[in-house]
């Protein structure tokens, strides 16, 4: 059985290998871009995939997970402050997380030696947050099948 945040990560890579954002084999279709950020559906919620080029071939992927932008405290905020989805974890104060966001959790994308999400079960997944009540949904959750890639591999 895997990890409920490793699930999110497998779901949210296979949306972005789906879309022809990331590929198994290179850089981004935008290889002028080290990152980048889709709104889409997981597992029936609406959710955020982001990812970074991180080098090495490797990605940092972030699946926020239940994601309402309607409810992010700096959906409206000027300049810097606005949510930019750059970094693996929301912008607002983490006491504000629970009004906008069900789940979050980034781990990275190994596409150089191997083809895996590094880690196994919660090592490797980092930022992570889980709103209170939303853990047994994600349990619940079937195991997806990556598209391609490993939902488990080495640790660098």
């Amino acid at each position: 059985m895997m990890h409920h945040l490793r699930k999110l990560l497998v779901l949210g890579v296979n949306e972005l290998l789906a879309r022809g954002e990331v590929q198994l084999d290179g850089p981004s279709k935008n290889d002028h871009d080290d990152y980048g950020h889709i709104f889409c559906d997981i597992a029936g919620e609406n959710s955020v995939v982001a990812w970074t080029n991180i080098g090495s071939q490797e990605l940092r992927v972030s699946v926020w997970w239940k994601y309402d932008h309607e409810k992010h405290p700096q959906k409206d905020a000027p300049g810097n402050a606005q949510e930019c989805f750059r970094t693996s974890r929301p912008l607002a104060k983490e006491q504000h997380y629970p009004k906008f966001v069900g789940a979050f959790a980034s781990g990275w994308l190994e596409r150089e030696t191997g083809k895996y999400l590094q880690g196994r079960g919660p090592t490797g997944i980092f930022d992570k947050y889980v709103r209170r009540n939303e853990l047994d949904a994600l349990k619940q959750l079937a195991d997806p099948i990556p598209a391609g890639f490993a939902s488990e591999g080495d640790l660098h």
